[in-house]
């Protein structure tokens, strides 16, 4: 998935000195628009692989053994190469980077459902944890990342599934979670 980070739009305003004789004045717009693009990869810090799957892998229900348990960690990274050409700096200072992960929301709108089908499993969701290890609500913001420019930046999150009832019911856990990075 391609995430749109870089697109400048420069703007100089030049005009006329104002004369006793109020006359049109003249005002040049001068700027550029890039088709420039910063190429995101998710991969997998463990081997390297890059594609957009994370592999859970498989959990036994009774391992959950209450409301809150979070068990079967993945990490995974979203990686940002910036061959120069991405605006990762402002100022002079390197920028970061913020993910939101969008989702469908369990029922607490906290944490991230599973897709309901027939051989689904219940009462269990997906979180998904940031850096700072805080978990990341459907919608909102992970911590700041900060952004190597001219060098490759992988944001590392964590996924884990996420008890949510009493009782786990055994069956299919995935979830089809977008996102957006933004530069701040």
């Amino acid at each position: 998935m391609l995430s749109v980070l870089g697109l400048a739009l420069a703007t100089t305003l030049t005009g006329t000195v104002a004369s006793a004789n109020p006359g049109p004045g003249t005002i040049r717009f001068e700027g550029k628009i890039t088709a420039t693009t910063c190429p995101i990869e998710v991969v997998n810090p463990g081997d390297g692989s890059i594609g957009n799957v994370v592999n859970m892998g498989s959990i036994e229900a009774n391992r959950f053994t209450g409301i809150g348990d979070e068990l079967s960690g993945k990490s995974f990274a979203l990686r940002v190469n910036d061959d120069g050409s991405c605006g990762l700096t402002s100022g002079g200072a390197a920028n970061t980077a913020k993910v939101t992960f969008i989702g469908a929301p369990d029922s607490s709108g906290d944490y991230f459902g599973v897709t309901p089908t027939v051989d689904g499993a219940k009462g269990v969701a997906i979180v998904i944890k940031d850096q700072t290890g805080t978990s990341i609500k459907p919608g909102d913001a992970s911590a700041p990342y900060p952004l190597v420019e001219g060098g490759v930046t992988d944001m590392v999150f964590n996924a884990y599934y996420r008890s949510t009832l009493a009782t786990v019911q055994p069956g299919a856990a995935s979830a089809d979670v977008q996102f957006v990075v933004a530069i701040n």
